[in-house]
């Protein structure tokens, strides 16, 4: 009985930790990509509003075409034009568990999309990066 009144504790104090993404307000529904920069958010963004804001384009990366903006793109409408890693979150290939992609910014080019999806979600593709790694239903990518 101790142990599990010790872990439930742990569990409370875990819950309450000062987490800065914790503290953040959630997205608005329409939301398909937040943006964050340490604890700000960037950017917010909806499809209507990415499409106003970074060019749609097509490219083909391992054998499929992708369309949508081009990664490069969002981060610049987002107010990022200097930046070095970050990481791409968003869900797996069986979309029950999430997933994040380290990226750096002398490995991200012209060949990184955001593919919109026939589900109206994000799905960031790359030419010179393995279908393996792609990252499905983006939600958020986040800077230091």
């Amino acid at each position: 009985m101790k142990r599990l009144w010790v872990l439930g504790l742990f569990l409370i104090v875990a819950g309450c930790s000062d987490d800065a993404a914790s503290e953040m307000e959630p997205p608005a529904d329409d939301v398909v990509l937040r943006v964050v920069v340490g604890s700000d958010v960037a950017a917010d963004w909806t499809l209507p509003d990415l499409e106003d804001a970074a060019p749609f384009t097509e490219l083909t990366a391992d054998g499929d075409v992708q369309s949508g903006p081009l990664l490069l793109d969002v981060l610049a409408a987002s107010g990022l034009e200097d930046w070095t890693s970050g990481e791409v979150v968003g869900m797996g290939e069986g979309r029950v568990y999430e997933v994040g992609l380290d990226i750096s910014s002398n490995e991200v080019d012209d060949g990184w999309i955001l593919d919109v999806t026939n589900k109206g979600t994000l799905k960031l593709a790359a030419v010179d990066l393995p279908r393996q790694n792609w990252v499905r239903d983006v939600g958020e990518i986040r800077f230091p």
